[in-house]
């Protein structure tokens, strides 16, 4: 529309241009005639007689310098200005032409008139000029210019505010949906909603619908096999675990000892693989459908659990403490899945950490939040491996502690399945890992 109108613009200036000329043509016209009234005929040649008052008076204009000469037909100027332009061809009397022209390095508006004084013969007739410049000519086509393109603007304007505002409620319901996919987790499998979109999007919602409710599918099948596969090795692993456990009671020469408390160790290894892999299919995204988050009191919870893995920190020669209030901090969550991730960042800092290491389990309150941090001071995750170890499977490169890789994965699904955030930085003073997870 602006193209258009500015296409318009330069159209109208022309044309309004051309009806300036029109309409002054005809004024300026009458000037030679004017003239062609004081021309007399003295001694048988044709002469102006134009006394200095009426000259004044014809050379006057408040807005454009005239100009004027007369020339006999051999081009000799017996008045006015003598540098002023003649035409190629003098026309025969009685004709009157209108040209453009440049004098004195300005545009003008050029009049002849080719006049026969009574009495000479038609080879002695005169050729009378009047120049305008162009100020009242281009002053009257800006305005023609303005009175037609002003409202022109305002109509584009008010038509483009229009197509905006329609436009824009158009697509509210596009911009509505993209807001809410965005916002998604990767958990959320659930059906996008149809009822607000328009009705152009609703085969591509219908189609994504399907695809999600495949993918959920394909993801509940894999669920099962997880967890079937699982359970089923719980009983053989724990049947061998009892069996090593009861060997090493046994006497026995020092290498019998030896192979069973490395199959004891493997066995215990095993274990808990299996068990971390039955927790994954317990958090896996579309297995939190019916996860009920109730009111709990996180801090006795976090305490209780603290309490649990003391006989697993002396036996490491570690130090596992908790800072935070005694009294009751309530937050909605599931306790089960809590416990898990609490379970899963203490085993961390356990197994990651060298002997003598200080482990604390910290608990804030602030600004409508609640911060759970478990620190150590460890050997630490270096900035560049903090997003990837929530990764599944994902360990960090030279780590010479053998684990599986899921234990920070279950605890980012169950962070996120509690609308929890989850960050991983360095403890203020010294090396080491903290992680924080804030819970509205």
């Amino acid at each position: 529309m602006l193209v258009l109108w500015l296409s318009s613009a330069v159209l109208t200036y022309y044309l309004a241009f051309r009806f300036a000329n029109y309409a002054y043509d005809y004024s300026l016209m009458d000037s030679p005639h004017d003239l062609a009234g004081q021309i007399v005929v003295l001694n048988g040649k044709a002469s102006l007689d134009l006394p200095l008052s009426a000259r004044q008076i014809f050379l006057s204009d408040k807005m454009d310098t005239i100009y004027y000469n007369v020339a006999r037909r051999d081009r000799t100027v017996i008045s006015g200005e003598p540098d002023l332009p003649l035409p190629d061809v003098i026309r025969k009397p009685g004709a009157s032409t209108v040209r453009n022209g440049i004098f004195r390095a300005q545009k003008v508006r050029i009049a002849s008139l080719s006049y026969l004084p009574p009495g000479l013969s038609p080879d002695q007739s005169v050729l009378i000029q009047v120049a305008e410049t162009l100020n009242k000519r281009r002053r009257m086509a800006g305005q023609i210019i303005a009175t037609m393109l002003l409202p022109q603007l305002l109509l584009i304007v008010l038509a483009a505010l229009i197509v905006w505002t329609g436009i824009g409620k158009g697509l509210a319901p596009l911009e509505q949906l993209h807001r809410g996919i965005a916002a998604r987790s990767d958990r959320d499998l659930s059906p996008v909603e149809e009822a607000n979109t328009p009705q152009e999007v609703r085969p591509i919602i219908s189609e994504v619908n399907a695809l999600m409710n495949r993918l959920e599918k394909a993801l509940e099948v894999q669920r099962r096999f997880i967890a079937d596969a699982a359970h089923q090795l719980r009983t053989p692993l724990a049947g061998l675990k009892t069996q090593t456990s009861l060997a090493l009671r046994q006497a026995v020469n020092q290498d019998t000892q030896h192979s069973l408390a490395q199959i004891d160790a493997s066995a215990d290894r095993t274990i808990r693989l299996v068990n971390q892999m039955l927790a994954l299919a317990q958090v896996e995204p579309g297995s939190d459908r019916l996860l009920e988050l109730k009111p709990l009191d996180l801090g006795r919870l976090v305490r209780e659990t603290v309490k649990e893995w003391v006989p697993a920190v002396i036996k490491k020669d570690m130090d596992l403490g908790y800072e935070g209030p005694n009294s009751s901090v309530m937050i909605d969550g599931d306790a089960v899945r809590l416990k898990m991730m609490i379970d899963n960042l203490i085993d961390n800092a356990v197994r990651y950490c060298p002997k003598g290491s200080n482990i604390t389990t910290r608990l804030e309150e602030a600004d409508g939040s609640v911060t759970l941090t478990i620190e150590d001071n460890g050997m630490g995750i270096p900035p560049g491996e903090r997003d990837a170890v929530f990764q599944r499977f994902y360990r960090v490169p030279d780590n010479p502690i053998p684990g599986s890789g899921l234990g920070l994965s279950i605890v980012r699904d169950i962070v996120t399945s509690h609308r929890a955030r989850i960050s991983i930085e360095t403890p203020m003073g010294h090396s080491g890992t903290s992680v924080k997870v804030t819970f509205p």
